[in-house]
C-alpha cells in the first residue's frame, strides 16, 4: 500500500505560498564523444596530496542576476534536474517546490510541517539520485523514512525507512544510486561513517568508511561535512565543513586520495560545544555533484567575520569545482552569500540568498 507523504497541493502554486603541489594540472583529459564530453580520470593513487588557493589560479568574479518568483520562497536546498529548478524551503508549508525553466512557473508544491496525519514531524532533506524516472528522493530527519518524487507524477509517496545506528538524533546525507541502493553519511558515538544500503539485503546497512581522520580528536560534530557520489568513475568524495580537507575514495578499489590545503583549522579537533563555536573558521558549506566534476560552496571565514561582512554590504561565498580525482578546476567568487546548486546543461549557479532581500540570483559561468 501506497502512502501519499502530504497532501499535494495541486499543480498550481499562486494559492500557497605527502605530496605537494602547488599548481594541479587537471590530471584529467576528454573523450572524443562530444555526446558525452567525459573527462577520463587516471586510477586513483593513495596518497595525500597538499595544496594552497594557488591551485585553482585566479579566482573569477561573478555577479548574480536577481530571479523573480510568484511565489513567497525560503529556500535551504536547491536541485536542478532535467528541465526542473527544485526548492526546500525553510516555512511550515510548501516546504518543498518544482519550478519548471527557465520561466520559473511552480509546478508542484507540497510538505507541512506537525504532528497530523501525512505532515513532517522532523525536519526534511532533498536528496539527489542518478535514476531518470525520479526527480528527487526526501528524507525526514529521526525517522529515517524515505519518500519518492517521480518525474512523471511530480508527487511524493512513500518508499522505505532507512536502518537506524544510534539512539540519537541522526542527520543522514543520502545518495541514492538506483531504486534499490544507496550510500549515505551517518553519525557513530565518535566520528561519522559511510555505510552502503541495499533494500533488499538482511543486512540493509553496511560500513563501507570511517570518516575520522587520523590525529585528530573530537566526536561526530568535529566531522561534520559534505558529501557527493559519482557511479559513473566510482568516486565518493567528502568535504569537511571545519577542516580544509577533501576525501576522494574509489568505491571498488577502496582507494582514498586525501587533498589537504593549508589553512587555519581546528588542528586537534575539540568538544560538541567548542566545534560549533562561531568562532571558528568553517570551510565547505554545500557540495553539488555532477557527472563530470563536483562544485563545492566555500566560506573560508567564521561566522562572525561572515556575518559582519554581510551587514556591511561586502557579501560574498566561493564556488570550487573540482574533478573527481580531487583535483581543483576553478574558482568562483559570488557577490552574495546563501545555499547553492549547479546548472550543468546550461552553465548556471543557482544560489539562495540568506543575506539580501532576493531570495535566488543566477550566475551564468563565462565558457573559458
Amino acid at each position: 500500500m501506497i502512502y501519499l507523504l502530504v497532501i499535494f497541493l495541486g499543480i498550481s502554486c499562486n494559492q500557497n505560498h605527502s605530496i605537494i603541489n602547488e599548481k594541479s594540472s587537471s590530471d584529467s583529459s576528454f573523450v572524443n564523444d562530444t555526446s558525452a564530453r567525459m573527462p577520463i580520470l587516471p586510477e586513483l593513487k593513495s596518497e595525500e596530496v597538499h595544496l594552497t588557493e594557488k591551485a585553482f589560479g585566479s579566482t573569477i568574479d561573478l555577479t548574480g542576476t536577481p530571479l523573480n518568483f510568484k511565489e513567497i520562497i525560503k529556500p535551504s536546498q536547491l536541485l536542478v534536474k532535467n528541465k526542473y529548478l527544485v526548492t526546500k524551503n525553510a516555512r511550515k508549508d510548501s516546504l518543498f517546490m518544482i519550478f519548471e525553466l527557465p520561466d520559473l512557473k511552480c509546478v508542484s508544491a507540497f510538505g507541512v510541517m506537525g504532528r497530523g496525519p501525512d505532515e513532517f514531524v522532523y525536519p526534511p532533506e532533498l536528496v539527489e539520485t542518478e535514476e531518470d524516472s525520479i526527480l528527487f528522493y526526501i528524507y525526514e530527519n529521526n525517522t529515517e523514512k524515505i519518500y519518492k518524487v517521480n518525474l512523471k507524477s511530480l508527487k511524493p509517496e512513500y518508499y522505505l525507512t532507512l536502518p537506524k545506528h544510534n539512539k540519537g538524533f541522526d542527520i543522514k546525507q543520502i545518495f541514492f544510486t538506483n531504486n534499490k541502493n544507496a550510500i549515505y553519511v551517518s553519525n557513530t558515538s565518535k566520528s561519522k561513517m559511510i555505510y552502503t544500503f541495499n533494500k533488499d539485503s538482511l543486512q540493509q546497512g553496511k560500513e563501507l568508511l570511517d570518516l575520522a581522520i587520523p590525529g585528530i580528536k573530537g566526536s561526530w560534530t568535529t566531522y561534520i561535512g559534505d558529501f557527493g557520489v559519482n557511479m559513473y568513475y566510482g568516486r565518493i568524495a567528502y568535504a569537511y565543513k571545519y577542516f580544509k580537507r577533501i576525501r576522494i575514495l574509489d568505491i571498488n578499489s577502496m582507494t582514498e586520495r586525501h587533498i589537504v590545503f593549508d589553512a587555519e583549522e581546528l588542528t586537534e579537533g575539540q568538544n560538541d560545544i567548542a566545534t560549533l563555536e562561531p568562532t571558528n573558521i568553517t570551510h565547505f558549506w554545500g557540495m553539488s555533484p555532477k557527472k563530470e566534476a563536483f562544485w563545492m560552496l566555500y566560506s573560508g571565514r567564521t561566522p562572525i567575520d561572515v556575518q559582519r561582512a554581510n551587514r556591511n554590504n561586502n557579501k560574498y561565498i566561493f564556488v570550487e569545482k573540482y574533478d573527481w580525482n580531487g583535483n581543483p578546476l576553478k574558482r568562483y567568487r559570488l557577490d552574495d552569500w546563501g545555499y547553492f546548486c549547479m546548472d550543468n546543461q546550461n552553465r548556471t549557479i543557482y544560489l539562495a540568498s540568506t543575506a539580501s532581500i532576493n531570495s535566488m540570483l543566477k550566475y551564468d559561468i563565462p565558457e573559458n
